[in-house]
Formats: C-alpha cells, structure tokens, sequence
C-alpha cells in the first residue's frame, strides 16, 4: 500500500449555468441549506476548498462559505473542463484534487471519508480515487498531482478517468447520490424529496 500523504485540494465545480432553472445551481436549497453549503462541508476533512465560479458569480458570492477559496472562470461558457482548468491553476503542481461538482448535493460526507482514506492507501500504480454505486461511476473523485497534466489535453474529466481503468482506484459505495445531480426543475424536485427523506 502507499504511504503517500500527497496534500488533496478540493475543488468544487459551481460555474456553470442554471438555464433550465430561475436560481443559480450552487445557492440551490436542501433544508436550511445550499448546494453549495453542503459541498464546502463535505470536503472540510479533505482540506481548503476552491470554489470555481462563472455564471451567476454575483450571486453566488454573496452566500459564499466561510473557510472556502473563491476563483473565477473568465471561460465558463466553455464548459466544465475549462472550469477544471482554470483552478488547477491555483492549485501547487505536486497537490491532488478532488473533482466535486456543485449540483451532487446528496453526497455523504461519509463518502468523501472513504474515498479520502481509499487515496492514502492506494497502490502506487493507482492515481485515480473514484467512487462506483451498481456499476456505475459517480463524483466526487480524487487525482493525483502526477494526472494533472492530461486535464490540460483531454477535453473531459470522464476521458481522462476512463482512459486506463487499471489506474483507477474503485471504491463501492452503498448509495446512488454519487451519480444524482440536478438541472431541471423535476431533477431538483426529486433531489430534495431524497435529501429530506434521508435526514
């Protein structure tokens, strides 16, 4: 097993836009609580959070997290790999990542744990921490320092995690939250029935 402590920064992925939606997708409310909140908790154990933003940036500053780091993507309208990119800038060349897109509000924070411990106990062949409910591939996932230069290539993260699956660190999870997102307004009807069933 590794015994690699590669320092992991998170990086939460809020800067897309909200079209089919009248409130931006980070300030989304899950209880007493945003899209956003509930990620910037999530990765506490992690480390220091970078939240990415574009769209709707006005907005979504004003409910900004205490103890997260805030960036902006000039280039949102790119997509999301420009958003990845655009915080790797920011993030030191020999520090992981974490990938967390904003609108995965029914993530457990036990989850996070898992895949946070998975990373530290990898194999040193395994550079990528990524969760698997039913067979299916979810978020967050966690890269090391050593990937970030295909992020700058690939023109997805999905590319590069599938690229070479015996670099992959699979973690089974117990829950489809890894792979629930919402960007429509029945998808969020439906994330926040779960959210507050399962509280």
């Amino acid at each position: 097993m590794s015994t690699n402590h590669e320092e992991i920064v998170p990086i939460i992925l809020a800067a897309g836009s909200s079209k089919h939606l009248n409130f931006p997708k980070a300030l989304a409310r899950f209880g007493d609580k945003t899209a956003l909140q509930l990620a910037a908790e999530n990765c506490r154990a992690v480390g220091r959070a970078i939240v990415v933003l574009g769209c709707d940036s006005g907005k979504i500053r004003e409910a900004i997290p205490d103890g997260v780091r805030v960036i902006f993507n000039r280039r949102w309208r790119e997509g999301q790999q420009s958003s990845l990119r655009c915080a790797l800038d920011h993030v030191p060349s020999n520090s992981a990542f974490m990938i967390y897109p904003v609108d995965h509000p029914l993530v457990l924070r036990t989850t996070v744990q898992r895949l946070l411990h998975g990373f530290y106990r990898r194999r040193k062949a395994q550079a990528i921490v990524v969760p698997r409910y039913k067979n299916r591939l979810g978020h967050p996932i966690i890269v090391c320092a050593a990937l970030r230069s295909e992020f700058f290539s690939a023109n997805t993260a999905r590319e590069i995690v599938y690229r070479d699956p015996g670099r992959n660190l699979v973690i089974p999870v117990q829950t489809s939250a890894i792979y629930q997102d919402f960007d429509t307004p029945g998808s969020y009807r439906d994330c926040v029935r779960q959210f507050l069933a399962s509280r």
